[in-house]
């Protein structure tokens, strides 16, 4: 087992080496592969902090001009069509949760390169401004509070702007429950969420306003999937609130972009056969995850994986694994 860790990361070093030297090409020879990338947010600086899943301005457009140079980057449907290019890898692009700065940042930019993207939009909207892990996420960070509570629970702050309970944090908590559950957390940090720099952080909260939806939806190069309507963890509350979420952001992004939505991400990649089943009776036609529950699921045509971008890696790590097709 050591001997396999050792080698696998001699391997990557060698790859970043090669990338260093300008020597990229040599790792294309003969390298075929499907990719379809998971992409969340990007913003100025590719700031952390406050999200852990966002990378730079800077970032994306230099790995999207690497890909569109080097790969063949194609649509979504043309990737579930198959029509892809032998030696090569071939790459389709994807966003989840419809943030303003999607619309922002990264549309310019694919738009420069050509590059096809499908985007999986939480609609929210009529709730909340801001999906509930963002709200979580900056409040945790700016609070002076120590300790809140939560269920009856005593959550104390720690020295990653966490608050934990029972060594699990309420961010983790709140997968496992209810949006009406979610919504008392909002009432817990009202007056927090107030005094933030709202304005100054918003590329970390704001979403996309319908009529941006419908700019997208109408663009040649992109297409618009649904994500959802609160982003709960749908496999964690009743099969029939689970429906209804599904329900209610089909309907809503059907009635904003005037067309049917027959695309699918599932909030947090989680999934169940019940909750799939049910995606299929409505009219989804494709179910994009992170993971498959099962070896079945893998051979099934209208469920696909994707690779998740990680933010703490450079480009030339980014590449290699990408190469590779996973992170281990």
């Amino acid at each position: 087992m050591l001997w396999i860790r050792i080698k696998y990361r001699l391997g990557l070093l060698y790859n970043i080496t090669l990338f260093k030297l300008g020597l990229g090409k040599l790792l294309l020879k003969n390298r075929y592969g499907e990719r379809i990338l998971l992409f969340h947010g990007i913003d100025r600086n590719g700031e952390t902090r406050y999200n852990s899943r966002f990378v730079s301005e800077t970032f994306f457009d230099a790995f999207i001009n690497y890909i569109t140079t080097h790969y063949n980057v194609i649509s979504l449907d043309d990737f579930y069509n198959k029509k892809f290019k032998k030696n090569t890898l071939n790459i389709a692009i994807t966003f989840d949760d419809g943030y303003l700065n999607n619309y922002k940042y990264a549309v310019p930019i694919l738009q420069k390169y050509n590059a096809p993207a499908c985007f999986y939009i939480t609609t929210v909207h009529k709730k909340a401004p801001y999906l509930w892990p963002d709200f979580i996420d900056l409040v945790s960070y700016h609070t002076t509070r120590t300790e809140i509570t939560f269920q009856q629970n005593l959550y104390k702050k720690n020295n990653k702007n966490e608050f934990i309970w029972n060594g699990i944090s309420l961010k983790t908590i709140a997968k496992t429950v209810s949006y009406d559950a979610i919504e008392s957390i909002y009432h817990i940090f009202s007056e927090d969420w107030k005094n933030l720099p709202l304005e100054a952080l918003g590329d970390y909260w704001k979403l996309m306003s319908p009529e941006q939806i419908k700019v997208i939806a109408i663009h040649p190069l992109f297409t618009i999937g649904a994500h959802g309507n609160t982003h709960i963890n749908l496999t964690n509350v009743p099969l029939e609130v689970a429906q209804n979420e599904i329900l209610t952001s089909k309907q809503q992004l059907e009635s904003i972009c005037k067309r049917h939505i027959t695309e699918f991400a599932f909030p947090f990649g989680a999934y169940n056969p019940d909750i799939a089943k049910y995606c299929s009776e409505l009219g989804f036609k494709r179910l994009l995850l992170i993971d498959y529950n099962t070896k079945e699921d893998s051979q099934n045509e209208n469920y696909k994986n994707r690779f998740v971008i990680n933010p703490y890696i450079s480009m030339e790590q980014q590449i290699s694994y990408l190469l590779k097709g996973s992170y281990f």
